[in-house]
């Protein structure tokens, strides 16, 4: 029988206040359930409005990793997340549980593919990219602690559940990560209008870590002076940018289709 849930301690620190600190949406929500890595405080579900399998599972995976499960009418659910696109799943989340700079190096695979995001801001395209990063197997994603979305449940929305399963590391210095990186034998390619190549035109199966930057201020200086090569999207319309989100999806899928060439 469906019920509440015995409360389980957790760390306070929540994602957001009010509706910012809520994660709603069934796949969401599903997915950062089935991870077990962004553990929620507690679930709030309404029964009329989901299909029994999924409350079942909801409440088995809420089981499992001990948060506190609630059955709330639709109009109480819709007041809690402050949404009517909710689905009747919603989940009040503690804030991300980012990867340090030094476990995103521990965990590499022997062939490295990474991400490194310059001041991002808006939370769909952030969202979108890290879709697009776990579709086309990145390794992790690097960003700053300054001038960049975080990840909210608005990006974890428009990410469809994708933060689950990506490393991805918050630091201070871009610039200072991706000397780290060269370091460490990790070839830099930047993408930006400036570039002379195309990025078919290069060698995408090496060690690299993949730079994208604002859509406006494009990559910061700092940054652009560490990279070992820069690519450009070739276009052939009258719109002269493309979207954060629609080059990085691009340039992932480029990454890809070198690395997995019959």
């Amino acid at each position: 029988m469906v019920g509440r849930k015995k409360k389980t301690r957790r760390s306070k620190t929540s994602l957001g206040n009010h509706q910012r600190g809520w994660l709603w949406g069934k796949h969401a929500v599903l997915e950062t359930l089935r991870a077990r890595r962004w553990i929620p405080f507690e679930v709030n579900v309404c029964a009329d409005l989901i299909d029994e399998q999924t409350l079942d599972e909801a409440q088995s995976l809420c089981h499992q990793s001990q948060i506190e499960f609630k059955i709330l009418e639709q109009d109480d659910l819709q007041q809690v997340v402050n949404a009517r696109d909710h689905q009747g799943l919603a989940a009040r989340m503690p804030e991300f549980p980012f990867t340090t700079f030094d476990g995103l190096l521990e965990q590499l695979s022997e062939n490295p593919y990474l991400l490194i995001l310059d001041r991002i801001q808006d939370p769909y395209n952030f969202g979108s990219i890290l879709r697009s990063a776990d579709l086309f197997g990145v390794d992790g994603v690097i960003i700053s602690n300054r001038e960049q979305a975080g990840v909210s449940s608005h990006v974890a929305r428009s990410s469809v559940g994708a933060v689950n399963y990506l490393n991805i590391c918050q630091i201070e210095s871009l610039a200072d990560a991706a000397q780290r990186l060269s370091t460490a034998g990790i070839r830099l390619i930047a993408a930006t209008e400036k570039g002379e190549h195309s990025p078919a035109e290069l060698n995408m199966q090496q060690n690299l870590a993949l730079v994208l930057g604002n859509e406006g201020a494009g990559i910061s200086q700092s940054l652009l002076e560490q990279c070992d090569d820069k690519c450009a999207i070739p276009q052939s319309g009258h719109v002269d940018s493309l979207n954060a989100a629609v080059a990085a999806g691009i340039l992932c899928y480029e990454v890809h289709r070198q690395r997995n060439k019959a």
